[in-house]
């Protein structure tokens, strides 16, 4: 049997704009990433579907650019 993989689901684009706050005090656009879950599976297909089950609101979620990246050790900076 696979072992399960940890992926975590972000989405990034036009449904994901907002102002960032600069040292001068002003706010300037950016774009983020917003993140939808985390889940389990073999593969990222898999753990989408499982957090689809876990997580059934996020079919009402209009996605521009869904993203899975496998979750690693964590670098802190």
């Amino acid at each position: 049997m696979a072992k399960c993989k940890t992926f975590i689901f972000y989405e990034i684009g036009n449904s994901c704009r907002t102002e960032f706050l600069l040292k001068a005090g002003k706010f300037a656009p950016t774009e983020d990433a917003v993140v939808i879950g985390i889940s389990e599976g073999k593969n990222a297909e898999a753990a989408l579907k499982n957090l689809k089950k876990e997580c059934p609101w996020i079919k009402d979620y209009k996605l521009h650019r869904l993203v899975a990246r496998e979750v690693c050790d964590a670098i802190y900076l």
